[in-house]
């Protein structure tokens, strides 16, 4: 029987390969930034927005388990922080006309985010499940309700959604205003996801990391363990939050126009990002990144398909030209989504991981044995006396 073989974990031969695989990634990136058009651009700053909100989602629902259908409303608060902001609807005194730099709403939208999640996470101290997701999903109508309640129509722009200024490149950057836009947003979003892969895959290796694993898998053992549970939920509550607060930001920005009607805001966007968590694999660290390309890229190919089916591939030749077939987008991204999941149950990230372990298994590296260490002595003999 061929056994896999055994790389060890931080060896060169392993760092060889993540090496590879991060040259890969920036190929790629560089690739699509200096071929792609204007289009396949901006659809790529999207795919990295949403697996910066996927990675909140992953936080919370992957890495501590908590069953989350409400982040959308982070992404809903983020995007606004930032219009409103950078359009001057709420007095600031330290900011010349109370018009913000759009660069400086993100930090601020997520922060505001990561405290609305700790208030959000107090519910989560005694619910968990599908109870838990009915309050989260609560809280997601309910913030798209405040949004467009006409009593704040002069801050959120009530019904009509708001309008404020799109990031635009700054000078010192090579980009060229508005016709780079896209670019730069590519650039920018990747920066941001892979600030924000390091703080989690680092966070989870903490001692904060090793309860929320805890806390995902046994309640009631993290619980006798002294974990404590109301302070790992609140804060990793918070912490998502915040992280998806930043995706919705750069959403806003990159748009410059939202309302609360916009699909990410609601019930949509919150299923959106939970499957884009499966299908990259929950608990992964890279499972984001995997989960959002294939979210924006698979869904723009089965939008393709339903608005001009006979010049798609797939039904070019069933279909007669001019044909429009009402509900095929959809039908093609469940259908699509069907086949992922039966012959990759484990996300993308996982199933990998498991394939790989067929061939190789990344072990930790055994401590150094002390050379100076004394083998174990031999029984002495024993005594006898003469009787």
């Amino acid at each position: 029987m061929n056994l896999p073989k055994r790389v060890p974990k931080g060896s060169p031969l392993h760092w060889a390969g993540r090496i590879a695989v991060y040259l890969l990634v920036t190929l790629f990136v560089l690739r699509a930034v200096t071929q792609w058009n204007n289009s396949g651009l901006g659809l790529l700053a999207d795919a990295f927005i949403v697996a910066i909100a996927v990675s909140g989602v992953n936080l919370i629902s992957g890495y501590t388990g908590q069953l989350s259908i409400g982040h959308s409303a982070f992404f809903a608060i983020g995007a606004y922080t930032s219009l409103i902001l950078t359009d001057g609807r709420v007095s600031t005194p330290w900011v010349d006309d109370d018009v913000w730099t759009a660069g400086w709403t993100i930090p601020v939208a997520a922060l505001l985010c990561f405290v609305v999640g700790c208030l959000v996470g107090l519910p989560a101290l005694r619910l968990s499940g599908i109870y838990l997701a009915l309050v989260t999903l609560v809280f997601v109508e309910a913030t798209r309700a405040l949004l467009k309640y006409e009593e704040f129509a002069g801050v959120t722009g009530g019904a009509t959604g708001i309008k404020g200024d799109k990031y635009l490149p700054p000078e010192w950057t090579p980009f060229d205003g508005r016709a780079d836009l896209n670019k730069w947003f590519v650039w920018l979003s990747l920066a941001i996801l892979i600030v924000v892969s390091i703080v989690v895959s680092n966070l989870v290796r903490t001692r904060m990391g090793r309860a929320m694993e805890a806390t995902r898998d046994n309640e009631t053992a993290a619980a006798v363990m002294g974990v404590n549970l109301a302070g790992v939920k609140t804060i990793t509550f918070g912490l998502s939050g915040a992280i998806t607060g930043v995706a919705g930001s750069l959403f806003g920005l990159k748009l410059g126009l939202v309302d609360a009607d916009v699909p990410l805001f609601g019930l949509f966007g919150a299923i959106a990002f939970l499957v884009a968590m499966f299908v990259g694999g929950a608990a992964q660290s890279w499972g984001p990144v995997i989960g959002g390309l294939f979210y924006v890229f698979v869904n723009d190919f089965a939008r393709s398909v339903g608005e001009d089916p006979d010049g798609s591939i797939l039904l070019g030749w069933l279909v007669d030209e001019g044909t429009q077939i009402n509900g095929l987008g959809g039908l093609t991204f469940g259908v699509l989504l069907i086949l992922f999941a039966r012959f990759a149950p484990f996300g993308a990230v996982g199933t990998y991981k498991y394939a790989r372990s067929k061939v190789v298994q990344v072990a930790p590296i055994p401590p150094d044995l002390d050379d100076d260490a004394e083998s174990p002595s031999s029984p002495s003999e024993e005594s006898t006396t003469p009787s």
